[in-house]
């Protein structure tokens, strides 16, 4: 991971510096040896801030960093010359294929050298870490009885893995019971996010045989935000807890997440020790997402997802966050009662297809990121302000060149180029704005975030539960 963001440095490096030396030789009409010391100059200081700052996290001092960092770089362009001189002259290769060849040792010696030489002082500690458990709320006296709990299951599309689901919650209930950790009025519910396959029959069919289901059917898919809440605000049971039905997230943390929910915590999340049942690219996307909503202010767990237990005092809360625009991931931190983590493994899908493709998971961070931060906004005025100067600097630079110099040729560059330029900051910039219209707009109109079509199952009949509180009392 170290690796890769050396490397996605490296070409915005590459991109920053041809960029300037460009500007330089068309804008400032600076001769060819002036604009690229410009150009490199402005790579290489900026390399040096966002390896020292994001890739290697260092905590040395600044001027030592980059007096090293600079020596790590001659020494590493030594070695690009070097190669690519031998690949000419003794390989006999082409220009082209010398200068890629010349890349290896390049990379090789720059990331080595910068990670274990110019910035060896590296933080040990993750700023994204999470604490097992938030600070030690009020003492509690410990509640030695089962609680009611409800399991909240929402499904779209889930048939191939809904049984083996229904298969493991139960005996999952079932050992709780006895344990004598949930009492016998606890259930799981399942909520059909408009589901078009069998998910809806397989769910009536398992309510009608087990007194411990409940279903609940939307009237149509609302998204799985929406189909979490009102799963949620219909449970009953002093503390629920969410979980996706495709059994990657490790159903025995449930136990621990009662145990620290009787100890005082109001709030238990979730997660996961590492993603190294993700593709690369999931992995690599999902840290650079909690990273960007960390630089943008909104308060979250990092790999925290939506398995959560959440008590009746949360959950009322929760009820009076009326927006439309939901992400549960960002709204329940700001809650603010005592919680708790508890770290499992995920596995992979037990069957069936990901319900997040990559459409779905860009929707999901850009609507965590418009949904709690205005820094968008904000970074909208600041480059207005950057495009502002820049222009003065431009209007300056033409008059002096009018009244001072005999350079005064006009050039197309000089026009086309900050047209386009200026032109794609400016939808850029209200497009952006637009986003936060569209919330506002969703926001004025109130629609319900969900509708209920049906329910099934209700709870145990009153002959049936004279038999279920003697079983309980046997457990306790």
């Amino acid at each position: 991971m170290t690796l890769l963001r050396y490397l996605v440095v490296g070409c915005l490096n590459t991109v920053l510096g041809y960029g300037l030396i460009y500007a330089a030789m068309y804008f400032l009409q600076f001769p060819v040896l002036e604009a690229n010391a410009l150009g490199y100059a402005g790579a290489v200081l900026v390399g040096f801030a966002l390896n020292r700052r994001w890739t290697f996290a260092s905590q040395d001092h600044a001027l030592g960093s980059l007096i090293r960092y600079f020596a790590v770089l001659a020494v590493a362009y030594g070695a690009n010359l070097a190669m690519v001189m031998y690949a000419v002259e003794g390989l006999a290769l082409d220009h082209y294929w010398a200068q890629a060849t010349g890349a290896g040792p390049y990379v090789l010696i720059g990331f080595l050298g910068s990670r274990y030489y110019a910035f060896r002082g590296r933080r040990r500690v993750s700023a994204l870490a999470v604490p097992e458990v938030a600070p030690e709320p009020d003492p509690l006296p410990l509640i030695h009885r089962p609680i009611d709990l409800s399991i909240v299951v929402p499904c779209y599309n889930e048939e191939a893995v809904l049984p083996e689901t229904m298969r493991r919650l139960s005996g999952l209930l079932e050992k709780l019971m006895k344990m004598g950790m949930i009492s016998t009025e606890s259930c799981v519910v399942y909520v059909d996010d408009g589901s078009r396959d069998g998910t809806w029959r397989l769910i009536e069919s398992l309510a009608a045989r087990s007194p411990w289901v409940r279903g609940i059917k939307l009237s149509r898919n609302r998204g799985h935000q929406n189909a979490l809440l009102a799963g949620l605000f219909t449970a009953e049971g002093e503390a629920v807890i969410t979980v996706d039905a495709d059994l990657q997230d490790d159903l025995l943390a449930i136990e621990r997440m009662i145990e620290l929910y009787v100890s005082g915590r109001e709030i238990v999340y979730g997660v996961r020790k590492s993603r190294h049942s993700d593709t690369f690219f999931k992995r690599f996307s999902a840290q650079l997402y909690y990273r960007v909503l960390q630089m943008m202010g909104v308060e979250i767990i990092y790999n925290h997802a939506d398995y959560r237990l959440m008590g009746r005092a949360a959950i009322e809360a929760l009820r009076e966050f009326q927006e439309s625009n939901l992400f549960l991931r960002g709204i329940i931190p700001q809650l603010g009662f005592p919680f708790g983590v508890v770290y499992y493994d995920r596995a992979e899908r037990f069957a069936g297809e990901s319900k997040y493709p990559l459409r779905k998971m860009l929707s999901l961070a850009w609507q965590g990121v418009t949904s709690f931060s205005t820094i968008p906004l904000r970074l909208i005025t600041g480059l207005g302000i950057l495009m502002s100067l820049g222009s003065l600097l431009v209007t300056v630079w033409i008059v002096w060149i009018k009244l001072f110099t005999d350079r005064a040729v006009p050039g197309w560059a000089s026009i086309v180029v900050p047209i386009y330029t200026l032109g794609g900051i400016q939808l850029l910039c209200l497009g952006i704005m637009g986003e936060y219209l569209a919330k506002i707009y969703t926001e004025t109109k109130r629609r319900p975030r969900y509708v209920i079509e049906k329910t099934v199952g209700q709870r145990p009949a009153p002959h049936l539960r004279p038999a279920m509180e003697s079983m309980e009392a046997q457990v306790s």
